[in-house]
């Protein structure tokens, strides 16, 4: 059923989406994985929620996760998470900063790749603040501009998902920004 309904989201909103079927319980897990430690973490476009179960399990007891979602639909599915840790916002992720004072820690799934130039700027420029930040993207074009926003960036590959998945791990702000 949530195939189904991720499938229908994606025909109506594919820039939003960004793709044809929610993250596979391998990607969550090693998206996750990259956050072990944090307690103040910040997700860019939550979904129905298989990452953000994924963080939860993680987060300590004193942990706070803030999920961004623009689709009201997915907000919906990530509410039904019920953890007194989670908060969803639904808003744009480009405006977190309205929403929250700090960023520490930041994953996202968001299809930035076909985002605007403008977007994309501003979403990069609010990561290049936080400490570490987990990309999730199903194409390599993006690690170049990464590269100008952060001084270390590693990639990992993830063939068990449909479609194969680039996860880019970001740390420590960079030098100029492209």
């Amino acid at each position: 059923m949530k195939c189904a309904q991720f499938f229908r989201e994606f025909i109506k909103r594919p820039k939003q989406v960004g793709t044809l079927n929610p993250s596979s319980q391998i990607l969550s897990k090693e998206m996750a994985r990259q956050i072990d430690g944090a307690s103040n973490v910040i997700e860019f476009g939550g979904g129905q929620g298989a990452v953000t179960l994924q963080i939860l399990k993680r987060l300590p007891e004193n942990g706070r996760l803030t999920s961004f979602e623009i689709n009201p639909s997915f907000c919906e599915d990530l509410r039904s998470i019920k953890d007194p840790r989670l908060k969803v916002i639904n808003d744009d992720a480009a405006n977190c900063e309205r929403h929250l004072d700090s960023v520490d820690y930041i994953v996202s799934s968001l299809p930035l790749r076909v985002f605007d130039k403008s977007h994309r700027k501003r979403i990069l420029d609010i990561s290049s603040k936080s400490k570490k930040y987990v990309q999730l993207q199903y194409s390599p074009f993006l690690r170049k501009r990464l590269d100008s926003y952060f001084k270390n960036v590693k990639t990992k590959f993830v063939l068990r998902n449909i479609p194969p998945a680039i996860i880019y791990i970001c740390e420590a702000s960079a030098k100029s920004k492209s």
